[in-house]
């Protein structure tokens, strides 16, 4: 890929097509340190440019745009030079921008009229992840504080709802389990450990219907919403199925056997249930809901008021 391609595809925001004036007056010290680009295209990773002394420059989390050197020309324009890497093979470059704002230490950067690419100075903290270190599959971890690979210290679960998914998740957690930083790939959070009336660990935020991690039955389960998205087995114990009730609207169902537990959808509404020991046939339960079964029946119990719903494997 060419660099201006590049550039656009990680880090351009488009304006609207109108001429704007560049700063000038610009001095080496108002540019010297590390610059994270404020519209990232992948939230897990940071990415930038560092500008030091003596017009030396680098990149930070881009493998295949490498800056390596910079210089400021009339106090207006900054140019920038590195290798491009992509498609087997490396590209020297020389890009010439124009400084479109410098304010509170937010740095806008242009060419022509239509895009810009704004920076944010990043002051007293540690070095975000670089070229090298990303390209080796290196992120930081909040929990661990400190540049993790996460398939290396991170406990793997699979999707629980897509049999043909090919991207994992990965569960971080702090040395005193205290919290648990959940890298997915649609999302990256940090979730804090809680204990349930019953004595269960769960890790979540509170007051808050994002994610929740648990364990059951030595399996690690990630859901949001009562809906299982994650589990340490993915889909590969999942035993799917539907019952209907009396007025024939239609429950689909998934009992992960490893994991040992069962998710209903009632009414568009997601209900995530744990296994129970019974004296014959099945029983799973949550604090709102019970559901208890034999053969091709079962019976959905509402727990705050004992309404009880019938229901029949569906052929």
């Amino acid at each position: 890929m060419k660099h201006k391609e590049t550039m656009l595809a990680l880090s351009a925001i488009l304006l609207a097509a109108s001429a704007c004036t560049s700063v000038k007056g610009i001095a080496e010290n108002d540019l010297l340190g590390q610059w994270i680009e404020v519209m990232p295209v992948n939230r897990n990773f940071v990415q930038g440019i560092t500008l030091s002394e003596g017009g030396e420059a680098t990149s930070i989390g881009m493998a295949t745009l490498q800056y390596e050197s910079w210089k400021l020309l009339d106090g207006e324009k900054l140019i920038l030079e590195g290798k491009s890497i992509g498609n087997g093979q490396t590209i020297a470059f020389a890009d010439t921008l124009s400084f479109i704002s410098l304010s509170n230490d937010t740095l806008t950067l242009g060419k022509g009229d239509m895009y810009r690419i704004q920076y944010v100075k990043q002051a007293d903290r540690k070095m975000p992840i670089g070229g090298s270190d990303a390209a080796m599959g290196y992120t930081e971890s909040e929990v661990l504080n400190k540049k993790i690979r996460i398939f290396e210290e991170g406990t793997r679960v699979l999707s629980a709802t897509d049999k043909d998914a090919t991207m994992a998740g990965y569960l971080v957690f702090a040395t005193d389990s205290s919290k648990v930083e959940l890298f997915l790939p649609e999302a990256k959070t940090v979730l804090d450990r809680r204990q349930r009336p019953d004595g269960t660990a769960v890790w979540n935020v509170e007051d808050d219907d994002t994610y929740t991690v648990e364990q059951s039955e030595g399996n690690w389960l990630v859901s949001r919403r009562g809906r299982l998205l994650y589990a340490t087995s993915g889909m590969e114990d999942a035993l799917q199925t539907a019952f209907v009730t009396p007025d024939n609207k239609e429950v689909p169902a998934v009992f992960y056997q490893n994991s040992g537990v069962a998710q209903l959808t009632l009414d568009g509404e997601s209900i995530l249930l744990k296994q129970y020991r019974t004296a014959s046939g099945y029983g799973y339960s949550n604090p709102v809901y019970d559901l208890r079964g034999k053969g091709t029946e079962a019976v959905l119990t509402r727990l705050s008021d004992k309404t009880e719903l019938a229901l029949k494997e569906k052929k």
